[in-house]
């Protein structure tokens, strides 16, 4: 009888295991657990229109990410949308057609929403919405695809304010008469926290039952001038918090953190989640590595719409120890929610079935090991690391390491800074222009004429400024590149003077010590370390994805010298793009072992566990 109670004890113990909500793993909070094992999410997903988007077929969308082993997906709850032309997307979700537009609030009986239809009710629940909603949530789940519910967004543009329910035009309670840089305030929404305080209670009761949701307060609160202020964030997230309270397992709350990589300052004691956007190279989790906690690179994009520069990412960030990745996949729309959309080149972001085929393969690649047991640790590569590229280690002491090996890309991350003087060849007024992927900024005597310090695909910008002829302008170009076509260009025009690059013969280096600009080139996107000097005759560069500096490839032969405790070990390499495995190779410990890896372009992979 003491048997079978114990065993009956057992049973109910793992059957409350298996029903409740991911959370992070009990034995390394750096990772999830849902259904009873370890967990790291791994996805292509589209660009979070799922469920406000009604033409969105979303029963193929998540049919299509599970037959690529895919495990994750983002969506918006109906606060927010797009409009055409919005970040230069084609097709974009999240700008559903003209009355297709979805939000948990109800229309009312006025006619006069921005995009058709009528306005709405923000004191009424659209039960139709909801429906849809956790029918999206409940199909997620049989596909065994975790879903992080993003419940607000900072309005970048007036056009994304234009389309916004919480916008006073848009609604017929009189609320959010304000600017878009307000909504998202205690202070200053004009009627609206206590409309999002509801919403964020209405989302917590209406998914209570699932065990695959995670909430994010708000998208990119960072990416506004000014942006969302600390203390609506750390409020919503004590109104959601509190709605949980009596749950027996909260959902787990994130916050979008940063851009690139930021180090997280103050944490909410209820948040168990850190995301990040373009999180490349993924420093982050190294910064953030003591707060015990699963980090996330949770959006791509502005790399080009190739392939390799996003595999890469994805195996770098989960190999230096992050826990989640979500690549921005443009190639879901309507109409292709099987992800084959052919997107035009000047997308700002990738994606396509061959892409999410090879993050299927780095997923089954860390459930081969017990990750929750290892840790970054690159002390066991002891040379043999490509030249200009790189080599990350994920190391369970004594038992087994996970590697992935990059040779040099055609370019990695870089920035630059050109200075020297201009003269002037008219008299009036001068336009530069600049064009680029991705940052710029100008300053001409000392004055910021142009600040676009973002990714972006290849853009055009124009300063203009009065000019005397012959006049010598003082200039500083910076630029960083993180991916994509790269180019920057300084081209000017005037009243009888055509767009073109600015010509050699009217440049000069500072101090007038030379013909042309000098060239200040540094590894890292933010001037981090020094790489070259040179004298350029002219700013006018697209280099594509090729090297500023490009050396002479070798035979791209890779052997890696990898350190191994005492024991018999069993390595193999694993190609990144196919998942095919090299035939096993056995060696002994303790020393340091040679590893020959078969002829790859790229990158590759390699295991090592203990026979």
């Amino acid at each position: 009888m003491k048997l079978l109670f114990l065993l009956s004890l057992l049973v109910g113990a793992s059957l409350e295991l298996l029903a409740s909500p991911i959370r992070l793993h009990p034995d390394n909070p750096r990772y999830f657990q849902w259904r009873g094992k370890p967990t790291v999410i791994i996805t292509s997903g589209e660009h979070y229109g799922a469920v406000l988007n009604l033409d969105f077929n979303y029963r193929r969308y998540l049919d299509t990410l599970a037959k690529d082993k895919l495990n994750g997906t983002r969506l918006w709850a109906g606060a927010y949308a797009e409009t055409g032309g919005n970040f230069g997307i084609a097709d974009n979700t999240l700008n559903p057609a003209a009355g297709r537009f979805s939000s948990s609030w109800a229309r009312s009986d006025q006619p006069g929403y921005a995009d058709g239809g009528n306005k709405f009710d923000l004191t009424r629940w659209d039960d139709a919405f909801f429906k849809r909603l956790k029918d999206f949530v409940g199909y997620a789940s049989k596909k065994g695809v975790v879903v992080e519910v993003n419940l607000f967004c900072p309005m970048y543009e007036e056009s994304m304010w234009s389309m916004c329910p919480m916008n006073a035009r848009n609604n017929v309670n009189g609320l959010g008469a304000i600017s878009r840089f307000d909504p998202l305030t205690l202070d200053k929404s004009g009627g609206l926290l206590g409309v999002q305080e509801a919403m964020v209670r209405k989302f917590a009761a209406e998914l209570r039952g699932f065990d695959n949701v995670t909430f994010e307060i708000v998208n990119e609160p960072y990416a506004t001038n000014p942006p969302v202020p600390d203390n609506w964030q750390r409020h919503m997230t004590d109104v959601l918090s509190a709605a949980m309270k009596e749950w027996p397992q909260p959902f787990l709350i994130s916050w979008n953190i940063a851009n690139g990589s930021a180090e997280v300052t103050s944490p909410h004691p209820a948040v168990s989640l850190f995301n990040f956007h373009y999180a490349t190279p993924p420093d982050v989790v190294a910064q953030n590595w003591s707060f015990h906690k699963p980090i996330g690179d949770n959006e791509t994009g502005f790399r080009g719409t190739g392939d390799t520069a996003y595999r890469a990412e994805a195996w770098d960030f989960l190999l230096a120890g992050g826990a989640l990745f979500n690549h921005l996949d443009y190639s879901f729309t309507v109409g292709h929610e099987d992800g084959t959309y052919q997107y035009p080149a000047t997308q700002p972001g990738g994606g396509n079935p061959t892409l999410r085929r090879q993050f299927g393969i780095l997923r089954d690649f860390m459930h081969r090991f017990d990750f929750v047991r290892m840790k970054p640790d690159n002390s066991v590569i002891k040379g043999g690391i490509p030249p200009g590229g790189t080599a990350r280690a994920l190391v369970e002491p004594g038992r087994a390491c996970a590697i992935y090996v990059r040779k040099a890309a055609a370019t990695g991350q870089f920035s630059a800074r050109w200075t020297g003087c201009i003269e002037s060849p008219v008299t009036g007024e001068l336009s530069l222009h600049t064009f680029s992927n991705d940052g710029v900024r100008l300053w001409v005597n000392d004055q910021l004429l142009i600040d676009k310090w973002v990714d972006q695909s290849e853009v055009e910008h124009t300063g203009k400024l009065a000019v005397t002829a012959g006049q010598k302008l003082r200039v500083k170009l910076e630029y960083f590149y993180n991916g994509g076509q790269g180019a920057a260009k300084l081209w000017w025009s005037a009243n009888g003077l055509a767009l073109a690059p600015v010509p050699a013969a009217v440049l000069s280096m500072p101090d007038s010590a030379g013909p042309g600009l000098k060239g200040e080139y540094f590894r890292g996107n933010n001037f981090q370390a020094v790489w070259q000097t040179r004298s350029d005759a002219q700013v006018n560069f697209a280099w594509g994805t090729t090297n500023p500096f490009p050396t002479k490839a070798g035979d791209g032969a890779v052997a890696l010298q990898i350190d191994l405790p005492a024991g018999k070990w069993q390595a193999k390499w694993i190609d990144t793009k196919s998942g095919k495995a090299s035939a096993d190779i056995r060696v002994n410990g303790p020393g340091v072992v040679t590893l020959g890896a078969p002829a790859f372009t790229d990158d590759i992979a390699l295991s090592i566990v203990k026979r």
